[in-house]
């Protein structure tokens, strides 16, 4: 079984993982982090010409949330003891619940793991849920893991 793991090295998608991974027990795993990098893209001056970023920094500020993808899978990686195992990663770009489906179509996973805050009906309403948007978009299977607080 090929399970894709969605992390953000939050303690929620972390925890998502270990779950996932007791329950499904994969051989095969893929650890996927998205970066929001349109902060860096669209630096709009709220009504006013223009951005308020120069190219120069918005190319910096782009570099920046790389790196913090690319922590967020290191940290992840070694927070499941997954560390010198067959793992692959993949950092991309993009709105977390599309890239998430669209890597997981890609590397023809057979599962995706993905964590939820848990938040009620109408927080999902109003900002919305990446897990929730995966599920009903997706025609994998999804496993989503709410977060306990405890």
């Amino acid at each position: 079984m090929h399970a894709l793991i969605a992390t953000d090295g939050s303690e929620v998608s972390i925890d998502a993982a270990r779950k996932g991974l007791a329950l499904l027990k994969p051989d095969r795993v893929t650890l996927l982090s998205v970066a929001d990098t349109s902060v860096a893209e669209d630096s709009g001056a709220g009504g006013m010409e223009g951005n308020l970023l120069t190219p120069e920094e918005s190319e910096e500020a782009r570099s920046i949330i790389l790196k913090e993808g690319d922590h967020d899978l290191a940290d992840t990686q070694v927070a499941l003891g997954l560390e010198g195992q067959d793992v692959t990663t993949e950092l991309v770009e993009g709105a977390s619940g599309q890239m998430i489906i669209h890597v997981a179509d890609e590397v023809d996973a057979d599962v995706i793991v993905v964590g939820s805050h848990g938040h009620g009906f109408l927080s999902r309403v109003l900002i919305g849920s990446v897990s929730e948007y995966v599920v009903r978009h997706t025609k994998r299977p999804v496993l989503v893991v709410r977060h306990d607080e405890d």
